[in-house]
C-alpha cells in the first residue's frame, strides 16, 4: 500500500501533558494555614479583629474628626506598633527553627498516627510562617505608607475629590488596614499557645 508524503499524521490517542505550575508560595503559607480552621478561630482570628476597626471607626465618626487627621492617626499607629510587630516577627522566626530542631531530636508527635503526623506538624509551622510573613508585610507597608504620606497631602488630585469620597475611602482604609494589624495579634498570641503546649509536650517525653 502507497504512504501518500503529504498525510498528516494522526496523534489520536497522545495524551498532552499539562504544564506543572506550582502555586505560589504564599498561597501555599495560607492555604496550610487555614486548613485547621474551626468557628473559634474565625471568630477570634477574622471577625472579631473586624468588629474592633468597625468600633474604632464609629467613635472617629462620632467626634467629627476629618480626613487629615484619620491619615496621620494611622501614621501615629505605624510607628507606635513597628518595635512591637518587629519583636513578634522575631519570636516567630525562632519558634520555627525551636519546632523543627526540637521535633527533630525528640520526635514529638510520635504518639500521632503516622498519617496524621505530617499535617499536625504542617499546620503547627504553617502557623508561626504566616504570622512571620504577614507581620513583615506590615512593616513594609507601614514605612512605605509613613514615607510617602506626606507627598500625598500635596496631590492636587486628591484635593479636588469630593469631601463624602474622601472620607468614605479614608474610613474603609483605616478599617481594613486597623483589622488586619489585630488579626496579626491574634494570630501571634495563637502561637504563643501553641509553642507553650509543644514545649509542655517535649518535656514530657
Amino acid at each position: 500500500m502507497l504512504k501518500w508524503p503529504w498525510k498528516k499524521k494522526s496523534y489520536k490517542g497522545i495524551k498532552i501533558k499539562p504544564a506543572n505550575t506550582k502555586p505560589h508560595d504564599s498561597y501555599l503559607i495560607f492555604q496550610s494555614y487555614s486548613e485547621g480552621f474551626n468557628n473559634r478561630r474565625i471568630f477570634l482570628e477574622l471577625i472579631l479583629p473586624i468588629i474592633f476597626s468597625l468600633l474604632a471607626i464609629l467613635v472617629l465618626i462620632q467626634s467629627n474628626i476629618i480626613v487629615t487627621a484619620i491619615l496621620l492617626k494611622i501614621k501615629e499607629i505605624n510607628s507606635q506598633i513597628a518595635p512591637m510587630v518587629a519583636i513578634q516577627t522575631g519570636f516567630n522566626m525562632t519558634c520555627l527553627s525551636l519546632i523543627t530542631s526540637f521535633n527533630k531530636d525528640k520526635n514529638t508527635f510520635s504518639k500521632v498516627q503516622e498519617n496524621e503526623k505530617g499535617s499536625v506538624l504542617k499546620q503547627l509551622i504553617s502557623s508561626f510562617a504566616y504570622c512571620v510573613f504577614i507581620q513583615t508585610g506590615i512593616l513594609i507597608f507601614g514605612v512605605f505608607y509613613n514615607v510617602i504620606l506626606d507627598g500625598l497631602f500635596g496631590l492636587n488630585y486628591l484635593k479636588e475629590l469630593n469631601i463624602f469620597l474622601k472620607k468614605f475611602i479614608t474610613f474603609i482604609f483605616f478599617t481594613l488596614w486597623l483589622s488586619f494589624i489585630i488579626h496579626s495579634f491574634m494570630v501571634f498570641l495563637r502561637n504563643v499557645i501553641l509553642v507553650y503546649k509543644f514545649i509542655l509536650v517535649s518535656i514530657k517525653k
